[in-house]
């Protein structure tokens, strides 16, 4: 049961009294599973792995009511690896560490280390919420890849109408900023959705100035989804480039591998049973990346649940390194994700 604390203030003053309350939660994800993968001409990986189907994390998220309907938020989240304890980067809070303001008239500000729009915005549109290894859409998305970025500032616009509108720029998303010539890799995120009723769509442009000066990489994602209540459909397009995927969980843009590519996603998901089934074909067409995943959750409780899934791609990870030796790689993953 998720633990929140609740603290009350009261300050007084010459005109009498206001009263300010804030709290503070703790929350996180446990996930651990069995996955098998096999890429051709290798030999095959049987393990006891963190994070199939959601990252394994803890954070602390809090807010204080500054009156007038203007609040503080605070939120720190690191990543962990559930198999040995270890964290899954470098430094604590390594998923998000972020403050800012919000109010229901004005929007929300948030300054710190957070998810890009390309990621935050398609959660929803990828059947398999951008995650489930080489499953999630992150595979020929690169924008919508779990990417972060430090030392950013965000705006967010109130929801009107199931419209939202965000803008983000970062003064050195992968490191500390110098002011020495080069050494800075400025970003910029911006992106709009919509969700009411059975429709979701989302638009988004990501940007990367390399700190080398090379090319400067560039995604622009659309996605939507439509709920017809027994199946709801997927599907997206992503025009990218000079953008490329580094080794370990943080994208990276720097044109290594292609100038361009489009990239495709149609998926489903529905209801069976008291579970949910999922299914999505994804393809990069100038990266040769192509395969189709299928996944299925089941729900023992309301914070707890058993997964599968299976996941068959070429290429993937190599992103035109490997195109002409049609490389696929095979992943079968069982687990338990249970929250709090």
């Amino acid at each position: 049961m998720k633990k929140t604390l609740i603290a009350a203030a009261v300050l007084a003053g010459m005109a009498g009294t206001a009263q300010a309350q804030s709290s503070v939660t703790l929350y996180g994800v446990m996930d651990m599973g069995y996955l098998y993968s096999k890429t051709d001409g290798l030999k095959a990986r049987s393990a006891l792995d963190s994070g199939l189907q959601s990252d394994s994390r803890f954070g602390l998220r809090g807010t204080e009511d500054l009156g007038n309907g203007l609040k503080a938020n605070f939120l720190l989240e690191a990543g962990i690896n559930a198999d040995d304890g270890t964290t899954s980067q470098s430094g604590l809070f390594n998923r998000q560490s972020w403050v800012g303001l919000s109010s229901n008239n004005f929007g929300e500000l948030r300054l710190g280390r957070q998810f890009i729009l390309g990621s935050q915005f398609f959660t929803n549109i990828d059947p398999f919420g951008t995650t489930f290894r080489q499953a999630g859409m992150g595979s020929t998305f690169i924008a919508a890849n779990q990417v972060r970025n430090s030392n950013s500032v965000m705006y967010f616009t109130p929801v009107w109408s199931g419209v939202q509108a965000g803008i983000g720029y970062s003064f050195n998303r992968s490191s500390t900023e110098t002011p020495v010539s080069g050494t800075n890799n400025r970003a910029i995120t911006s992106g709009v959705r919509y969700a009411n009723g059975p429709i979701e769509v989302a638009l988004t442009y990501d940007q990367v100035e390399p700190a080398t000066g090379g090319n400067v990489g560039r995604a622009t994602q659309l996605g939507g989804t439509y709920d017809f209540g027994v199946v709801k459909l997927h599907a997206a397009v992503a025009d990218q480039r000079n953008v490329a995927v580094n080794v370990g969980d943080v994208p990276g843009w720097n044109g290594r591998y292609a100038k361009k590519t489009l990239s495709y996603m149609v998926g489903a998901s529905a209801p069976v049973g008291t579970g949910s089934l999922f299914a999505s074909y994804q393809k990069a067409k100038d990266w040769d990346i192509k395969g189709f995943s299928v996944g299925y959750t089941y729900p023992l409780s309301r914070r707890t649940n058993a997964y599968a899934f299976y996941s068959d791609i070429d290429n993937v990870g190599n992103y035109g390194q490997a195109a002409a030796r049609d490389v696929g790689t095979r992943q079968l993953g069982v687990g338990l994700r249970h929250s709090f």
